[in-house]
């Protein structure tokens, strides 16, 4: 006795479910960057195959071209490849699973009390990313934080965090994108941050040649 598609189709979706529990296991997990899609159509072993989400949210598929998949869920897609599709198929059967996690990441590194590499996620800016590895440490140079990019091509950016923190120019909180690596460089030995400081230590270098200068008067 033959199974018939829709069986068929439940026992395939649940099979392939089993080998992908980190997303199946969430019916509402949405589509992101980095994600690898497996592209199960029913018959038909050239649209059978397995895509990665770019950075920009988007899967290249035959027959489709372009496509924008970012948030959405496997079923919704499932859905609008089943309808594109059907424009040169009769009836297909489209069925799609997520077998890994983004392997796209943003690089913190230096002074900051939690360095790692972590998931790239479209829109999050420095802060937050800083934030997820626990912030600058006490020796961070907070004016000096570096931004280099995979892409070769592009400069270094130098961002001021302080500038960032006294809400001064928040322009500066700049969104990352995949592959980038935050570097935050430690302090030099001697460094004052603003004319306050200065002040101060001006003040400590007077007191002391002032008491020199009364201690050797007195002698």
């Amino acid at each position: 006795m033959k199974l018939s598609l829709k069986v068929f189709v439940a026992i395939l979706v649940l099979l392939i479910g089993s080998q992908s529990g980190f997303a199946q296991g969430n019916v509402m997990y949405l589509i992101k960057p980095g994600d690898q899609l497996n592209i199960y159509v029913h018959e038909n072993q050239d649209l059978t195959m397995t895509v990665m989400v770019l950075p920009d949210g988007t899967i290249s598929y035959p027959l489709v071209g372009n496509l924008y998949v970012q948030g959405l869920t496997t079923s919704g897609l499932e859905a609008i490849l089943a309808q594109k599709l059907g424009q040169f198929l009769q009836k297909p059967v489209v069925v799609i699973s997520i077998t890994s996690e983004t392997l796209y990441k943003i690089y913190v590194m230096g002074e900051v009390r939690m360095p790692n590499a972590y998931p790239f996620e479209a829109k999050k800016r420095l802060t937050e990313y800083l934030a997820m590895a626990g912030g600058p440490t006490e020796e961070a140079n907070l004016k000096k934080c570096n931004i280099y990019s995979d892409n070769l091509s592009k400069p270094r950016l130098v961002v001021n965090l302080k500038e960032i923190f006294d809400d001064a120019d928040r322009q500066q909180d700049v969104e990352l994108q995949a592959n980038d690596t935050i570097l935050l460089e430690r302090r030099s030995g001697f460094i004052v941050s603003d004319w306050t400081e200065i002040a101060q230590i001006f003040s400590i270098i007077i007191g002391a040649a002032t008491l020199y200068l009364v201690a050797n008067n007195t002698r």
